[in-house]
């Protein structure tokens, strides 16, 4: 009874991502554009942040190489600009695509319309998304907490593979309590009767 299920590590059901994450992100944050506190549990690290689309993420990435690369360039012309931000324009690295664009002849079909199995369109490659994008990422364990708020890129590319769990909302930790909030509380104390 037990053993039906494959044990984690094997390649099967345990690897795969959290089904509502992915379809959370691909749906609500890469299409909808919705921006997600979010608090994820990875391999024994806490990191909390803001879930923001595929999209802001590669925009990000085209805009910081396209400035260092034009801070390179001696008196360049309005040309040479051009060039420089179309070479590095990741937009079309994207992963997630629109919907409608993917679902081509699909987009307006109806299973209830249907007579029988000749009738069925072939449906589309759809991308699966593997990635989820964190901007401003703090990790809060283990060890001393982590911000990378300052950094030229601040979002955090992440597998949805390695992800073990996940809750909803941004963790702030009470800055002035000078207390590490993850600590369990102390024990209660016993009553001593005399």
């Amino acid at each position: 009874m037990f053993n039906d299920f494959p044990p984690p590590g094997d390649g099967g059901f345990y690897d795969e991502p959290d089904p509502f994450l992915t379809d959370l992100v691909s749906g609500f944050v890469n299409r909808g554009g919705m921006q997600l506190g979010i608090t994820l549990f990875v391999k024994g690290a806490v990191i909390t942040g803001t879930l923001v689309s595929e999209q802001d993420y590669l925009e990000a990435m085209s805009s910081t190489f396209a400035n260092q690369a034009k801070k390179s360039l001696v008196k360049p012309t309005s040309k040479e600009l051009k060039q420089t931000e179309e070479a590095f324009d990741f937009s079309h690295l994207a992963e997630d695509v629109d919907l409608p664009e993917a679902m081509g002849d699909l987009a307006g079909f109806n299973p209830f319309e249907m007579n029988n199995d000749e009738d069925m369109p072939t449906p589309p490659d759809l991308p699966l998304i593997r990635h989820l994008h964190l901007k401003d990422p703090v990790i809060l364990q283990p060890g001393p907490r982590a911000s990378f708020a300052h950094s030229p890129i601040s979002i955090l590319r992440l597998r949805l593979q390695v992800i073990d769990g996940w809750m909803l909302g941004k963790v702030s930790p009470d800055e002035d309590s000078g207390e590490d909030t993850f600590m369990p509380p102390p024990p209660p104390q016993k009553a001593v009767r005399h």
